[in-house]
């Protein structure tokens, strides 16, 4: 079954799912008070691996994500390329997992297990991968008005306690913070867009990669750039990068009468979060039954839902590891998931279907 998601539920699919799970981290703190610049880098950095994603979508004509694999590399290698990316996809919605249950215990609930968390998120999210990708785009498109709200909010308040001085001056400790902070930025979140490229089953038009990676891609990392730009500019620099969670911290600063308001962070943080894991579990299980041949990915979805919750729990153990996964720079295993792959992907689709279309022209 073809599933079909329009334009702009894509793209606004993307967008949360760029945004997720990353506002309350410290996203290129080394980059100190040049976080800013540190996220135009990493935009500039990350815009031609997207355009390639998009550009490889582009060139199955249409097909379905499976057939078009198929027809540009082969079975066998689709298959093992899938095999692959689920692996990548299942460990990145144990990270998200442990990300929110390490945050629920942090903040609001210190005397629950992480297990215990970590079940109900995992019920959560099988329960919506088994939905499909029409019904996560479609809820994406609802959440985002709630999300958008809250977050438009959040930035006028923190504009009334934000010390634009912050900032200055400018590359004052050189090149190198920047560059190491917009590294920061690529693998976690910009560059961990690839998991959707196994997800979207087909789209509208040649030209609809396009209009969905693009736009979606580019008003996350805005809306990224803003909101902690923003929460620096609250706490300072020199902290920023001390706390684990410097935009939670930053919206406590805000004074209205006796409210607390850093719950409708929460709020975004938990709409992001559900979709982000919702969509890798979705991807992994696609991934899975594609590269063993079965014909329905929803039976898997149950096994690997369960297997995220001692995942969780077994890659990540403490608050001090998920601190420390939001802000490394750039691993060796994130290179090949995120850069070599997608490369070697457009390489070989570029020469493929230029072959073909000599060949069609000779024939």
């Amino acid at each position: 079954m073809r599933e079909h998601v329009p334009d702009d539920q894509g793209m606004i699919l993307v967008l949360l799912f760029v945004v997720g799970n990353t506002l309350v981290f410290g996203l290129g703190g080394v980059a100190g008070p040049d976080i800013w610049l540190a996220f135009l880098t990493a935009t500039v950095m990350a815009l031609p691996m997207i355009l390639l994603m998009a550009r490889v979508r582009s060139l199955m004509q249409g097909a379905a994500l499976y057939s078009g694999l198929e027809q540009v590399f082969g079975k066998w290698p689709s298959r093992g390329l899938a095999l692959v990316y689920a692996l990548y996809a299942w460990r990145l919605s144990c990270f998200v997992v442990s990300d929110v249950s390490n945050f629920v215990q942090a903040i609001a609930l210190p005397n629950t297990p992480k297990v215990v968390v970590a079940s109900i998120l995992a019920l959560l999210m099988l329960w919506a991968a088994k939905e499909g990708v029409e019904v996560l785009a479609r809820f994406a498109v609802v959440m985002s008005k709630v999300v958008f709200a809250v977050l438009l909010v959040t930035f006028i308040l923190l504009l009334s306690v934000a010390n634009p001085a912050e900032f200055l001056p400018v590359m004052y400790d050189g090149a190198k913070p920047v560059f190491l902070g917009a590294f920061q930025l690529l693998d976690f979140p910009f560059l961990e867009v690839v998991v959707l490229f196994w997800v979207f089953d087909c789209f509208s038009s040649k030209r609809s990669p396009f209009k969905v990676f693009v736009p979606g891609f580019l008003s996350a990392a805005l809306i990224l750039l803003v909101m902690t730009s923003t929460s620096l500019a609250v706490v300072g620099a020199d902290r920023y990068s001390v706390f684990y969670f410097p935009i939670w911290t930053a919206v406590s600063r805000i004074n209205v009468s006796t409210m607390r308001l850093e719950a409708i962070v929460g709020v975004t943080f938990a709409i992001g979060s559900f979709l982000k894991m919702a969509v890798c579990l979705l991807a992994a299980s696609r991934c899975v039954t594609y590269a063993f041949g079965f014909s329905d990915y929803r039976f898997v979805v149950t096994p690997l839902a369960l297997a995220v919750i001692p995942g969780s729990q077994w890659l990540i153990t403490t608050l001090m590891e998920v601190e420390k996964s939001a802000i490394k720079t750039y691993p060796t295993s994130a290179t090949i998931y995120q850069v070599v792959l997608p490369v070697v992907f457009w390489v070989v689709a570029e020469i493929r279907v230029a072959k073909a279309r000599h060949q069609g022209k000779g024939g």
